[in-house]
């Protein structure tokens, strides 16, 4: 014997849809999106990628993955280990400024050994812009002479 349609829409007239249980990415909570990852402001001129060591590539590319998953915020930083360490305007540093607006403040994560990531991030946007990825540390102490 079957059962009449109209009583299996009475009998689960109390459960609510799973469609409407579930919220739609448009409307997920925005502190629930990991950062985003932006080459946009990417300096061929300085990065090194091409010249990482297997391990140093993997280390990058691992950080890179735990930004994109994992992030959602500036604590988050912090709580997963990876760096937000401030990267003063001189010496080798300044190359990494180019064709950037003078209120970036560029940070880096350090890899392996003299590997970095130079970077800067927007909070609000959880953009994170990747600079430049390099397999030696720049020199910060070195002073360009100026010929007389």
């Amino acid at each position: 014997m079957e059962i009449p349609k109209e009583a299996i829409q009475i009998e689960n007239r109390n459960v609510i849809p799973r469609a409407v249980t579930e919220l739609s990415q448009e409307l997920e909570d925005p502190e629930g999106k990991p950062y985003l990852i932006s080459f946009a402001r990417y300096n061929e001129k300085v990065c090194e990628i091409n010249a990482l060591s297997s391990n140093k590539a993997r280390k990058a590319v691992e950080t890179l993955k735990r930004i994109g998953m994992k992030i959602r915020s500036v604590a988050d930083f912090q709580r997963e280990h990876i760096d937000r360490i401030p990267v003063d305007k001189k010496g080798d540093y300044l190359k990494l400024y180019n064709k950037l607006s003078g209120d970036i403040d560029l940070k880096e994560i350090k890899l392996q050994q003299d590997a970095r990531i130079f970077y800067f991030d927007i909070e609000p946007e959880r953009t994170f812009y990747v600079i430049a990825i390099t397999e030696n540390h720049l020199e910060t102490d070195k002073q360009k002479r100026h010929s007389r």
